[in-house]
């Protein structure tokens, strides 16, 4: 009987033992994630300023474009 107790409380520390190794590990794949998710946050910040500078630009184009067409 006290060997059967001796081989539970190894798997129960085993047990403890893996759940601390694969919280840890988890948490540095969370950091890992929530880095790559503000980096990619900021590069769509990016992106959207770039894209309304080039509407912007592409609308004035088109607008001064139709004001010389229409002046002729």
């Amino acid at each position: 009987m006290h060997g059967m107790s001796h081989i539970d409380t190894t798997i129960e520390g085993t047990s403890d033992d893996m759940t601390v190794v694969d919280a840890a590990s988890l948490r540095r794949q969370i950091i890992k994630l929530n880095r790559r998710l503000q980096l990619l946050e900021e590069e769509n910040k990016e992106r959207a300023k770039r894209e309304m500078v080039m509407y912007s630009i592409t609308v004035a184009f088109w607008l001064l474009n139709s004001w010389l067409w229409f002046r002729r």
